[in-house]
């Protein structure tokens, strides 16, 4: 009798243990390293006119960012813009686009203007067919102007669509380029 009894609480106690496991869900996010340096690179033509860096070694908080270029564009022109992304801390420089494009499913760069007549338009694509922003066309318009650009890099795991609004997801890299075109 007792064995029974036993071996009923044993069979309840293993029920519920396998009932409480949870399922191996899938990752929410993938991690990568640190985004603390960005180059715009900005051609003409083909040809490369300009690259605009920003630099934040300490990533977001603490200190201020070290460096931040002003983009400077002509008015009533078309550039092809290609984004750089590195991870500058301990001293060194180290190439992490590449490690994001690989993640391109799950990411999307916003370019966000104001104060300049400036039109963007996403040239890349993810395996979905959805824009990621590594290389863009910029078009200026024909006023001059003064205002910043914000660059934002949005981490959109399972959620990402073909036409999101730039609050979607959580932001891996905000930075606002000061932006005068003349």
């Amino acid at each position: 009798m007792m064995r029974n009894l036993i071996a009923g609480v044993m069979m309840v106690v293993l029920l519920v243990a396998a009932g409480c496991k949870k399922a191996g869900a899938p990752k929410d996010e993938t991690e990568h390293e640190a985004i603390n340096g960005v180059d715009l690179v900005v051609k003409k033509g083909g040809t490369v006119v300009a690259t605009y860096t920003a630099e934040d070694p300490d990533g977001d908080g603490g200190n201020p960012p070290t460096r931040i270029d002003e983009i400077l564009l002509d008015i009533n022109s078309t550039y092809t813009v290609d984004v750089k992304l590195r991870n500058i801390s301990g001293g060194t420089s180290k190439d992490v686009s590449a490690n994001i494009q690989s993640q391109a499913r799950d990411h999307e760069f916003f370019f966000l203007p104001t104060g300049v007549a400036l039109t963007v338009v996403k040239n890349d694509r993810d395996s979905n067919g959805y824009p990621v922003g590594f290389n863009s066309t910029w078009t200026t318009g024909s006023a001059a102007g003064a205002g910043t650009l914000q660059l934002r890099l949005m981490h959109k795991p399972r959620i990402k669509g073909p036409n999101d609004d730039p609050s979607k997801g959580h932001s891996d890299l905000t930075i606002n380029f000061p932006a005068r075109i003349r």
